[in-house]
């Protein structure tokens, strides 16, 4: 049987990540650099640079949420579950 503890640290970690995908979606479909054909294969998509700010400020947050979920997790108590 799956631990209490697993369970909640792949769940923390799924949201962090769903988190930080969607962020980056949004900041490089907002951002993104006008005429830039982002539907030809040939061509990478590009962002200007107020949207590269913006991804370093989505993987700050996701920094922080994970030092938070770090510490989250370090404080609970999962050894009296049995």
């Amino acid at each position: 049987m799956v631990e209490r503890r697993t369970v909640a640290e792949l769940s923390i970690a799924a949201l962090a990540i769903g988190v930080f995908i969607a962020g980056s979606y949004i900041v490089s479909s907002t951002y993104a650099a006008p005429g830039n054909a982002t539907n030809n294969a040939s061509v990478p998509p590009s962002v200007v640079p107020e949207g590269g700010l913006a991804l370093v400020g989505v993987i700050g947050v996701f920094v922080l949420f994970v030092a938070a979920a770090g510490l989250f997790m370090y404080r609970q108590d999962f050894d009296d579950d049995e």
